[in-house]
């Protein structure tokens, strides 16, 4: 029972305590025994244990540690723990998603899947979702991992990328138990397509390509369809020997050209390839399988039980079962999971080589690529993408992701374990002190609450240098506090023409209570020679797009400002971190060493590079210069607002940024300042800067309800009650957002609509779905729900504003908690009146921001209602 209470594991005598507890206690290899408790208190423990004074304790440590390697996404029970049964969540930990019990027919030891990306390029978050998903079945039901190369397309496939998969899985702790590719099995294919067409199942095709796509658009048969087996036996032969008749044909399916899914409509299963060597077989084959026959087939030899499947290909499910049944395959399980889409992302293996060979990127391991490599080096830990693909788990609703998410998730993985160092602006400020006349040493910790990352040197001298922020702020005669040193008063500040400051001069007041100053100030040795020059490197999205189409053009939607350099002065110590190394600047953030100061064979020190570790957060304590995360494109707080930064120097080949779109001012605003009315124009500014907790819960001005448009609707496949949306509100991307309307309203009588949403609740999960606002609606006394559809000529985007209220500007996310929530306050004053008008406690609601007349409030339909469905 390790929930039992022990004194620090850092310490001997914790390490004592727990060790006589496991001198008696035993645990079973495969982990049965093991709980959550264990991994929580395994990671509060140094990494070395001293085998002869506390053998059981390390003994007990490496058996955990091993655990968490070999089942990375395991969902641990809690001790005393009833165990999974229906419904008990206990094993989950929060926003985990379910993963166990999802595998029809799964049995202990038998499980065998497989991961089998295609050779084209390097692997992507994407695909990272996938691999660890194979890779935890495997493990979770102690059954196999097959990892295998789809090399059946010569023309997209290097070694180089294969190579690089196969580093990538074992940098994510993925260890597959088999190693294939789909070409070994290129001869038993063959055979098993001779087969089929000798069955009367398939046919060789010389239909021309365009031709071919417009028939099957329409359904209409090809003329090749009816060909005698030995025909089409004759034709296949001449494909294999790559002939020029050859070259002109290829074999399809004979399924079915009527079928309204028109992936079944006689699909091509074999074509010829010969103007491209294979990488591992040269010239050898002419005619290649594709993926849709070839998989099924080969599964079904590999002896795979569960085939894990993006729900994107859904379509083509029948086709894998078809394949099965008509070649006499055994049964494969289909399991289907969502896709992992980020907003501002490119997943798509051939746009992403578009970028690499252009020039526009680095290579594949780019901080601003979602490759494997390129998260890793933007600062991502393998632990991060394990606890994410744990939140998503083997969630059918596909959504588009923000990457705050995942890095938020990162920042909790980095921050207890990072050193902490300072570094200002190379605009920074000499702060002239009362200090040693020589520069003096003391020993300072790497990490304020984590002794095991030891100490650092830091060094005291009578001039330091001070952020030109924090100096700006100061006052003479003010006293703060230099971090990791003093108190010092500040006696004298010097500024130029424009109002800069030049230099300050002060004095050190080491007794002084911290708690005494408000400002608490970071600060760099003035020693030119030791300092450690630094390249500050910050990140944004490579395209302006947030959700992209197979056919977009990208030369039109590149970012031609996606990497920001700021120039630092760093600790002299920054020199000494090699590449890899992750650190945190303080109050500026999280970086990791892209660059080390000392590069090999040369003996002088460079600029090192730092590049900022996204945290989730939309600000940031630090520089001026800084990049703000919430002006990135496609960030939760700034969704469709261009990028941003202040002071900041673009890197080369740099412009302004393309705004991908911008949020409307509402119109009221707009309106106040035609009508010159200069005091309701300047009093909402006054206000507008108090802290949510100072305005009332009951001021309407609170909640952003604003016009949104329902661009696409589904039912949620986890909850019979819910339907799924994509909402536009003019953010230059849709919301998701789940709403209770399924018994309600048909599907066809939703899309289209325009709707008002409160848009500034907090996301939340919805049976797997992330909810991003609350769609409003109104009940009538028969119980009937109808959308709240804003006024003609009401514009996607704009806020509904209130009669009689002084609209402010509304929380950035609205407090959820009992006794704090505005909405629960404000609620039941939004009534429809006898017009069916929306109104909050009798004033009418608009989105224009005036007063409604009698005429207008006859002619508009409602707003708002006292009863909603939604969150």
């Amino acid at each position: 029972d390790m929930a039992r209470a022990f004194g620090s594991l850092k310490t001997e005598a914790g390490l004592k305590e727990i060790n006589s507890y496991l001198a008696a206690e035993s645990y079973v290899c495969g982990g049965a025994t093991a709980t959550q408790e264990d991994f929580d208190l395994a990671a509060q423990t140094s990494s070395h244990i001293d085998p002869a004074q506390f053998p059981h304790a390390r003994r007990w440590c490496q058996h955990i540690r091993t655990l968490k390697l070999q089942f990375p996404l395991k969902q641990w029970p809690r001790a005393g723990a009833k165990g999974p049964e229906k419904g008990d969540k206990s094993e989950k930990g929060k926003d985990q998603a379910k993963l166990e019990g999802l595998l029809p027919g799964a049995e202990m030891g038998k499980v065998c899947t497989r991961f089998p990306p295609e050779p084209s390029g390097y692997l992507h978050i994407g695909h990272a979702k996938a691999a660890m998903l194979n890779n935890h079945y495997a493990r979770h039901y102690k059954g196999k991992l097959i990892v295998r190369f789809d090399d059946t397309n010569p023309s997209k496939e290097k070694m180089e990328f294969e190579e690089s998969m196969i580093k990538d899985l074992a940098t994510l702790q993925i260890k597959p138990d088999q190693i294939s590719h789909t070409s070994d099995y290129f001869d038993q294919l063959q055979v098993a397509m001779e087969a089929l067409i000798k069955k009367g199942k398939a046919y060789v095709d010389d239909t021309d390509v365009d031709t071919m796509r417009a028939e099957r658009d329409k359904g209409t048969a090809s003329k090749c369809r009816e060909q005698t087996v030995e025909e089409n036996l004759r034709r296949f032969a001449e494909m294999l020997k790559g002939s020029e008749e050859g070259l002109t044909m290829c074999v399809r399916a004979k399924m079915d050209m009527k079928n309204p899914n028109k992936c079944l409509r006689d699909p091509v299963f074999y074509r010829c390839k010969t103007d491209t060597p294979h990488h591992k077989h040269g010239f050898k084959y002419k005619a290649y399988p594709t993926y849709d026959f070839a998989c099924p087939v080969v599964d079904a030899l590999e002896g795979v039980t569960h085939a894990l499947r993006t729900i994107e290909y859904k379509d083509r499910a029948p086709m894998y079962d078809w394949v099965l049944e008509a070649t006499g395959s055994r049964k494969v399980e289909m399991v289907e999971f969502a896709k992992t889409q980020f907003s501002y992302t490119i997943l798509s293996k051939r746009k992403l080589a578009w970028f690499v060979d252009n020039g526009y990127v680095d290579g594949w391991d780019d901080p601003r690529f979602p490759t494997v490599q390129g998260v890793l080096r933007r600062g991502m830990t393998v632990e991060g993408l394990q606890d994410f693909v744990l939140t998503q788990g083997m969630s059918k609703a596909t959504n588009m992701m923000e990457w705050d998410k995942i890095w938020a998730i990162n920042k909790q993985k980095i921050d207890p374990i990072v050193p902490r160092y300072p570094a200002v602006a190379d605009d920074a400020v000499v702060l002239h002190l009362d200090g040693p006349a020589e520069p003096v040493s003391k020993m300072e910790k790497k990490h304020p609450k984590n002794d095991e990352l030891g100490e650092k040197l830091m060094i005291q001298c009578k001039d330091i240098y001070v952020d030109q922020e924090d100096a700006a702020a100061m006052e003479e005669g003010e006293q703060v506090t230099l971090l990791h040193w003093g108190n010092a008063f500040v006696d004298k500040i010097s500024v130029d023409a424009t109002g800069k400051v030049t230099e300050l001069k002060g004095r050190l007041n080491i007794e002084g209570n911290v708690k005494d100053t408000k400002k608490k100030i970071h600060w760099v040795p003035k020693l030119d020679q030791q300092v450690t020059q630094v390249i500050l490197r910050e990140f944004d999205h490579l395209v302006t797009k947030p959700k992209m189409e197979d056919d977009d053009d990208l030369n039109g939607i590149i970012n031609p400002q996606s990497v920001m350099e700021t120039k630092a002065i760093g600790d002299p110590l920054l020199k000494t971190l090699p590449k890899g190394t992750k650190i945190q600047l303080e109050r500026r953030g999280y970086y990791i060493v892209d660059k080390a100061a000392f590069q090999p064979g040369r003996l002088q020190s460079e600029p090192m590079v730092l590049v900022k570790i996204p945290d989730g957060k939309s600000k940031d304590m630090g520089m001026k210069s800084k990049v703000d995360p919430s002006k990135l494109q496609g960030s939760a707080s700034q969704k469709g607002a261009p990028s941003e930064a202040a002071s900041a120097t673009p890197s080369a080949a740099a412009a302004s940024p393309k705004p991908n779109g911008s949020v409307k001012s509402d119109k009221g605003k707009d309106a106040k300042s035609e009508g010159g009315d200069k005091k309701e124009k300047a009093k909402p500014k006054a206000k507008a800067g108090a802290k949510a907790e100072e305005r009332p819960l009951e001021d309407f001005s609170r909640l952003n309800i604003k016009v949104g448009k329902i661009v696409k609707v589904w039912p949620h496949p986890n909850a019979e009650k819910l339907y799924c949306e994509e909402i536009d509100l003019g953010e230059g991307q849709v919301r998701t957002i789940a709403s209770g309307l399924r018994a309600h309203l048909k599907q066809e009588e939703m899309e289209g609509q325009l709707v008002a949403v409160l848009a500034n609740l907090k996301p939340r999960k919805m049976q797997g779905f992330e909810s991003q606002g609350m769609v409003m609606c109104a009940t009538g006394a028969a119980g009937n729900v109808e959308l709240m559809q804003p006024p003609a000529g009401a514009q996607v985007g704009e806020r509904v504003l209130a009669e009689g209220i002084e609209m402010l500007e509304p929380d950035e996310k609205l407090n959820e908690k009992t006794g704090k929530a505005p909405w629960e306050v404000l609620r039941p004053g939004c009534k429809t009146n006898d017009s069916k008008q929306g109104t909050y406690n009798g004033g009418c609601v608009d989105d224009l921001g005036r007063p409604c007349d009698l005429q207008e409030r006859r002619q508009r339909d409602y707003l708002l209602s006292a009863g909603i469905l939604g969150l």
